[in-house]
């Protein structure tokens, strides 16, 4: 054994945007590689529902806990500070290791900001000796996907180490350290509802990097799947599971035995996937449903041909067209992903997409996300391609493409409504066109409406109506409309929270 119980802090770092209700997989995975290990793994998501911690708070709460190795997952939104963070460690003696998609893509950046090594790739093979190698137990060069930095400041990267083979030999999540109350209540069952089943994807989408698990698909086997669920089950009383796999049922036939061990076990438990359009069919919905399928989430992108054509999407708009009221018919809600705002996108690109929006309807609900309009990420084809034409090389090291969740007197009231999670037209990547932005705010004030459609008809058009006469008067005047329409909206919001916590 290399250790003696020494303390490992996990941190998924503090995120103006993000809020989760569950614990991230790839830090309790992790934790469970190193417990085996015998060290003494600390999950700290900085992001937690009911424990939120800005800069300040998680500085103070590691200063606490005084772990010999912190390591950081890296997401490109949150690197800027998260490499501030790295520094207030590094002040304190805290050996640094990062690791996440964005270290993997950019693996010596963050060493020029502080850190001692990357692990770069998936980290589960890996964590274990690059925590040995920073404390000095073992040498540097040593360890197959580590990035590392040597004494003088020179950079170092090692020979890549290959994905992991067999996933079913890789543990199960380390569920039991997850300080359950930082998320929601004590004992809630949803908190352990996350399940994974693939890693890789071999598809070249042009808006995604993809290089945290690689381009081969690699499945668990269908009997590993459901015997953790029916562990889950059992130990925590999990009834709805949802598998966070980017397209879980790319092998039909595993996916066939994972429905067909379900029904047989008779659990009753539900739970939703997300997965490619192209790779299910009215068989599989049909035994989807019939083992407890409640949701599939698809990633539409467009309506647009061409559109889909130039992000190399493996399905078409017809087949958008059948799979989707398909899956309605055999009981499973469809949920619906798009993308807005590719450079190439005039107002008719965007129009083609709102009429298939508008033939969706009545089949799904729509999920507008943060990434819902389009962000270059590092690696991607598109960033490759447009980032010195638009100026946003290296954007996430800057202040000057934030896309922080919208606030009062900053933001319009249907800005506030349409892009809560994050304004990323604020970040001005592309450099729309007025007549763009107004073609999106339409797309995304449509999805908005309709995921609003199970409200009173009464509360539903009093918000709607609001909204318009929001962007109406922005347009027009925005200092009036922050102080007519968004004060006043706002004091009645803030009345009816304070009614609904008394």
């Amino acid at each position: 054994m290399l250790s003696d119980a020494v303390n490992v802090a996990l941190v998924y770092p503090p995120s103006r945007t993000q809020c989760h209700t569950a614990c991230p997989m790839g830090l309790q995975m992790l934790a469970a590689v190193l417990e085996n290990s015998g060290y003494r793994p600390i999950l700290l998501d900085a992001n937690a529902a009911r424990r939120r911690l800005d800069m300040e708070a998680l500085v103070a709460e590691l200063d606490r806990l005084r772990p010999a190795v912190v390591g950081l997952t890296l997401v490109t939104p949150l690197v800027r500070d998260a490499y501030r963070l790295a520094g207030r460690l590094r002040e304190r003696g805290m050996k640094l290791i990062a690791g996440g998609p964005h270290a993997t893509l950019l693996p010596e950046e963050p060493l020029e900001h502080g850190f001692d090594a990357v692990v770069a790739g998936e980290g589960e093979p890996t964590v274990a000796e690059a925590v040995a190698a920073v404390l000095g137990r073992i040498n540097l060069d040593s360890v197959a996907g580590l990035v590392w930095r040597d004494a003088a400041g020179r950079a170092h990267r090692n020979p890549p180490r290959p994905p992991v083979a067999d996933l079913d030999t890789l543990p199960r999540p380390a569920r039991h350290l997850v300080p359950a109350t930082d998320f929601g209540p004590p004992d809630d069952p949803a908190l352990h509802a996350d399940l994974f089943t693939s890693r890789g994807c071999p598809a070249r989408c042009s808006y995604c990097a993809g290089g945290l698990f690689g381009k081969r698909f690699r499945f668990r086997s269908a009997d590993s799947v459901v015997d953790e669920l029916i562990d889950v089950h059992r130990r925590y009383g999990t009834r709805h599971f949802h598998f966070v796999d980017d397209a879980m049922s790319m092998d039909r036939e595993r996916m066939r035995r994972i429905c067909r061990r379900l029904m047989d076990e008779r659990l009753g438990v539900t739970w939703n996937m997300m997965t490619r359009v192209d790779s299910v069919d009215e068989e599989l919905l049909d035994l989807s449903a019939r083992a407890g399928c409640v949701q599939i989430d698809y990633g539409v992108e467009s309506g647009c041909a061409e559109t889909l054509r130039r992000v190399h999407k493996p399905h078409s708009v017809e087949m958008v067209r059948r799979i989707i009221p398909l899956t309605r018919r055999h009981g499973i809600r469809p949920v619906v992903f798009f993308i807005l705002g590719f450079p190439w996108e005039n107002t008719s690109a965007l129009d083609e997409t709102l009429r298939l929006m508008r033939e969706l309807a009545g089949h799904v609900e729509f999920h507008p996300a943060i990434a819902s309009i389009l962000i270059p990420f590092p690696g991607t084809e598109i960033y490759e391609q447009y980032h010195q034409e638009h100026g946003f090389e290296r954007w996430w090291l800057g202040d000057d493409r934030r896309y922080d969740a919208p606030c009062d007197g900053v933001h319009a009231f249907y800005q506030r409504k349409l892009y809560r999670l994050g304004s990323v037209l604020d970040a001005d990547f592309f450099h729309y066109p007025p007549r763009v932005r107004s073609k999106i705010h339409d797309l995304f004030r449509f999805m908005y409406a309709q995921n609003l459609r199970r409200e009173p008809w009464l509360k539903r058009n009093l918000i709607l109506l609001a909204m318009d006469a929001s962007r109406a008067l922005d347009a027009l005047a925005p200092p009036l409309e922050r102080l007519l329409v968004g004060g006043s909206l706002h004091v009645v919001e803030r009345l009816r929270a304070g009614r609904q916590a008394a």
